[in-house]
């Protein structure tokens, strides 16, 4: 037996391969291209995947949240993994991400006067009078921000080690020149996850974090 290698062996194992390769993709479809493709709401494209601390998260869901009558943002959850249930997303170890696809402008008094309301209701009496003076530095972050307009984006992320920082447009938001946003209170950031996943969050946003509404492919 020769241990020489036949070359039309070779090319028709090969081709093999690529038939076999252009039926398996065939017959996923569509399955193979959402696996990149991203979805699309309000005219957002949100990326299946974002990198947060090295480490590559995926979508866990997305859904546009509203203020009163108006669209406020279209908010992407990224995890490690996807998780269907609020409980299981708070307990999952590891970075994580809000973003927020900014749909209209807000001035640095909104932006505030909003996050306070909200974090004070996520919060029970006596987290948010253990961590008054972190909502305070929040608070004074938000605050140097003149105002956020439709097209901003903001990803505000938790990474284990590091801290739970902010950033507009891939700019770091800062508490005062020079100093930027880092909360290293973990307890901070999951009642900032409250709010958008807990209990008096808008049904409409929760579940869509929760990846339990169905979302559109951008290539729909």
């Amino acid at each position: 037996m020769s241990d020489t290698l036949d070359p039309r062996s070779e090319v028709n194992g090969l081709r093999r391969k690529l038939l076999l390769g252009a039926a398996a993709a065939t017959t996923l479809g569509p399955w193979v291209t959402s696996a990149h493709a991203g979805v699309e709401l309000e005219g957002v494209t949100v990326a299946d995947t974002a990198m947060v601390g090295g480490k590559k998260l995926v979508l866990n869901g997305a859904a546009v949240r509203k203020r009163g009558y108006f669209k406020a943002d279209v908010t992407a959850l990224y995890m490690p993994e996807k998780r269907t249930n609020p409980d299981a997303i708070f307990k999952l170890d590891g970075p994580r991400r809000i973003q927020l696809n900014i749909l209209r402008e807000f001035t640095s008094g909104t932006i505030s006067r909003i996050f306070v309301a909200d974090f004070k209701q996520s919060a029970t009496d006596e987290e948010f009078k253990k961590l008054i003076t972190v909502v305070g530095q929040i608070g004074q972050a938000y605050g140097n921000i003149k105002s956020v307009n439709r097209g901003d984006v903001v990803n505000l992320d938790w990474v284990p080690g590091t801290g739970w920082t902010a950033a507009i447009n891939n700019k770091p938001v800062m508490i005062e020149a020079g100093v930027p946003l880092v909360i290293k209170d973990e307890l901070a950031y999951q009642i900032y996850m409250r709010m958008y996943l807990g209990p008096s969050a808008p049904d409409e946003l929760r579940n869509g974090l929760l990846g339990l509404t169905k979302l559109h492919s951008k290539d729909d």
